[in-house]
């Protein structure tokens, strides 16, 4: 029976922030001493964690007896040979990276730590006894930030927002950290509150550090005097839906705050479930990825039309996310609907495309409405049966002008298993992200790039794909009387001016010229040239490889097109041996061609292009 040692490193960031110690290098020594293997167990880690010097590093790699390394969850196992079944270990770690995965120290330099000595025996009966059971450490607060920011320059932010008066967490909300300087403020971040209100920002000292100058200058400044102090002066702003929950100034600005930064923040605005009628609505996002809005953060759209800092474009099915009460404060069912236009603006702040041109109705438009989940029923006591119902949006579920009734979707899914809507007091609601889903191929219309051009060959401009804009817009409304065709106006509502779609795909051909003129089964010498063309509008990437069958020769090939960022890159003699890389033997060849674009539907990237095409050849260099 194999004996494995189980443990779990994790490191405190707050008293509440706990994060998994991942990717680091475990080290077990033999003490330096004989220590008694139970005596040992009394003694805290706490007194014993330190760092570890190069020269004791040194003097100790003798008694270095297993390694291991932890997974991204902070979790490790050793094998442990028999005969150390019942030793006492020294337990160290090298830490080379922290969350978010800052790869190296900024200094060149080894970090050593010793956690503490412990008893292989006891750690194995406890292991014996209870299968779940793991060693497990977690690294002081102190000790982990400083190490975190001195080392690896990881700044961090963990903190709850709650409301006021209740207490209770405010869920779903867009939290962003400021730092208050002299000239312009830095945007440090911004995050999602979690179901318990609990956001994350990570930073680095480039985020504060911003100047006039920069990057040519990067220093902090006091918004009070230059007075060029080391940590940001942080406030906070926070809103959820376009309603502002929290709007600090520099006037709260916490000063001069440290690596890592516990905070509690509280608003008076009462954010309740999605079954209290006070429960706001919006369209917030697209996917987990994108936001929904005109910005300058990572995830929003820029006045183009591109999806976040990366300029992605939309593709396939798009979930359009948000949340939405089921009732009114007057206790009114409460509908929404999606609309597209082909008619667009930039995107901004002040300006709206004509409303009569969104009549391209999510649940009417053809094939543009995808079923989805839209939420969840979940028992308040545990049953065994139905205790969780997934709530399926369907066709039945538009009425004739395109307006999406979740409670009608909701009775649906509870009849469906046999209940009635009566039996909706046996469960809670819980709101799912995704409001509608989208077919954005119902809408793109721009023709494929015939099959008509070989390997090599241009792509004349008739036959280039255009860009393809639309506007989105997200409606919501209270339903007084629908027989007498009464109706409220409820908050929430909003346009996406411009939004940039394509569903076509990549134009990829691939060829080696030499093999133009003769056949697979006949050796090639001398220079060998690719062809391909590789043409998209939103082209991300583009990657010539080869290798040899014996991997002796296996390298990327550059030639100053592939490796571009050009969205068309084409060449009719790219040399694959050209010195001096002419170093071609004997032997059969693979010839890839990789490459993406910039597609993404909000949760994933497209895959196109991802599987490559290939050119088999054999070289034989004394071939005649």
């Amino acid at each position: 029976m194999k004996n494995i040692f189980k443990g779990s490193l994790r490191g405190y960031v707050c008293e509440d922030c706990l994060e998994a110690v991942s990717e680091v290098e475990i080290l077990i020594y033999h003490p330096y001493r004989n220590v008694d293997s139970t005596a040992n167990t009394a003694s805290s880690a706490k007194e014993t964690f330190r760092f570890v010097s190069k020269e004791e590093a040194k003097q100790r790699a003798e008694l270095l007896a297993y390694k291991a390394k932890t997974d991204a969850e902070g979790n490790f196992q050793i094998e442990v040979d028999e005969k150390h079944t019942d030793a006492s270990f020294d337990i160290d770690f090298v830490c080379g990276s922290v969350p978010p995965k800052h790869p190296k120290p900024k200094r060149d330099e080894i970090v050593q730590l010793h956690i503490t000595t412990f008893s292989m025996r006891l750690e194995l009966e406890k292991q014996a006894k209870d299968e779940r059971y793991r060693w497990e450490y977690a690294i002081a607060y102190k000790w982990w930030c400083y190490i975190r920011g001195h080392f690896f320059d990881a700044w961090v932010i963990c903190g709850h927002l709650m409301n006021c008066q209740t207490n209770k967490p405010i869920a779903n909300a867009k939290v962003t950290a400021m730092d208050a300087d002299f000239l312009t403020d830095d945007n440090l971040g911004t995050a999602t509150t979690d179901s318990n209100g609990h956001f994350r920002i990570d930073y680095t000292s480039a985020d504060f550090k911003k100047t006039f100058l920069s990057p040519w200058i990067n220093i902090e400044t006091d918004p009070s005097f230059l007075s060029f102090q080391s940590g940001p002066d942080v406030y906070f702003k926070a809103e959820l839906g376009g309603t502002k929950l929290v709007d600090e100034t520099k006037a709260d600005a916490r000063k001069n705050v440290g690596f890592c930064l516990c905070v509690n923040l509280c608003s008076d605005v009462n954010v309740v479930d999605p079954n209290d009628p006070n429960f706001p609505s919006a369209w917030t996002g697209i996917g987990s990825k994108f936001s929904s809005s005109y910005g300058t953060s990572a995830p929003d759209f820029d006045a183009e039309g591109y999806a976040s800092s990366d300029k992605n474009v939309l593709y396939s099915t798009i979930k359009l996310t948000g949340q939405a009460a089921l009732k009114s404060a007057a206790g009114n069912p409460i509908e929404y609907r999606f609309s597209v236009s082909d008619a667009t603006l930039p995107n901004d702040d002040i300006n709206n495309p004509p409303l009569a041109g969104f009549t391209k109705i999510v649940g009417l438009y053809p094939n543009l409405f995808v079923p989805g989940v839209v939420s969840k029923l979940i028992r308040k006591v545990y049953s065994p049966i139905h205790n969780q119902i997934s709530v399926v949006s369907d066709q039945s579920d538009f009425d004739a002008e395109g307006w999406f009734d979740v409670n009608h979707a909701i009775e649906r899914a509870l009849v469906s298993v046999g209940f009635t809507p009566a039996d909706l007091i046996l469960y809670n609601i819980i709101e799912e992200d995704t409001l509608i889903s989208m077919n954005t191929a119902a809408l793109t219309i721009a023709p494929d790039v015939p099959n008509i051009f070989s390997a090599g060959q241009p792509i004349p401009p008739a036959n280039e794909i255009p860009v393809e804009k639309f506007a989105i817009r997200f409606e919501i409304r209270e339903v007084i009387n629908k027989a007498a065709n009464q109706f409220g106006v409820i908050d929430g509502g909003k346009i996406l001016n411009s939004v940039i779609m394509n569903n076509n795909p990549i134009y990829r051909r691939l060829a080696i010229k030499e093999l133009e003129e003769t056949t697979l089964c006949t050796p090639i010498n001398g220079t060998v040239h690719a062809k391909y063309t590789l043409y998209h509008p939103y082209l991300a990437s583009g990657r010539l490889h080869l290798n040899s069958n014996s991997l002796s020769i296996d390298r990327d090939v550059t030639d100053g097109i592939i490796n571009t960022t050009l969205v068309k890159r084409i060449n009719d003699n790219s040399a694959l041996n050209a010195p001096p890389l002419d170093n071609l033997v004997r032997c059969t060849y693979a010839l890839k061609l990789y490459s993406s674009t910039r597609k993404h539907n909000g949760e994933n990237g497209d895959s196109d292009g991802g599987t490559p095409l290939e050119q088999i050849f054999f070289y034989d260099e004394n071939q005649i």
